[in-house]
């Protein structure tokens, strides 16, 4: 069995930078530094965050102060920009199809989130498998989200692809024992990343690779 899972943000979507800004924007609003935990929140569902987030600022804002307005700034901003498509997405979901993969999502994102994403990019129906971040305790880089959705899919995670771009996906998706992707997007890569994880520069060189 051939098989694939794509995290979101970062991957499908050019969407990471808008929520860097959208953090920004409500951290000026609110006149506090996020930078630090901004980056370190990459990658990890909106429970994670919540923690990491509280712990940092120790009482300071909460996340549950901070949170509901930097969702309303990126979607506000989405509205007015439109969704970020990264390139040779649509082109490499069509080669995936017809090449028979099985193709899942794992996206720290919340599955409403995520559905009106993928539907909006008319991408939906290309996915066998979707997990979401709503749907576990614990979000990257905790193994559970990928073994799910190789779960679902039925396939071997030792034969099963992850694409993604941040640190704590690349680490969820070796802890599940599967075969990592990067594709790099606001994190650089690293010795440890380069260790665990081939990496391409887009999905078309990576769709260029898979039909090798």
């Amino acid at each position: 069995m051939k098989a694939i899972v794509f995290d979101m943000d970062g991957v499908l979507f050019d969407t990471e930078r808008v929520y860097f800004e959208a953090w920004d924007q409500v951290a000026a609003e609110m006149d506090i530094e996020v930078e630090e935990i901004r980056d370190n929140c990459a990658g990890h569902n909106a429970a994670d965050i919540a923690v990491m987030f509280d712990e940092y600022f120790g009482g300071k804002v909460t996340y549950a102060e901070f949170g509901p307005k930097k969702t309303a700034a990126f979607h506000k901003i989405l509205e007015e920009r439109g969704l970020p498509e990264k390139e040779g997405l649509h082109e490499i979901l069509k080669f995936l199809k017809a090449e028979g993969y099985a193709i899942a999502l794992a996206t720290s994102t919340r599955k409403e989130a995520a559905v009106d994403h993928l539907t909006k990019a008319g991408i939906l129906s290309y996915f066998d498998v979707l997990t979401t971040g709503d749907m576990f305790t614990h979000g990257k880089p905790d193994p559970e989200i990928y073994l799910t959705a190789c779960r679902l899919l039925g396939s071997n995670p030792a034969e099963t692809y992850a694409v993604e771009d941040s640190y704590p996906g690349l680490e969820s998706a070796h802890r599940a024992g599967m075969r990592p992707i990067m594709i790099p997007d606001m994190f650089p890569p690293t010795d440890y990343t380069r260790s665990i994880a081939k990496e391409y520069p887009s999905l078309t060189a990576l769709m260029e690779a898979l039909k090798a």
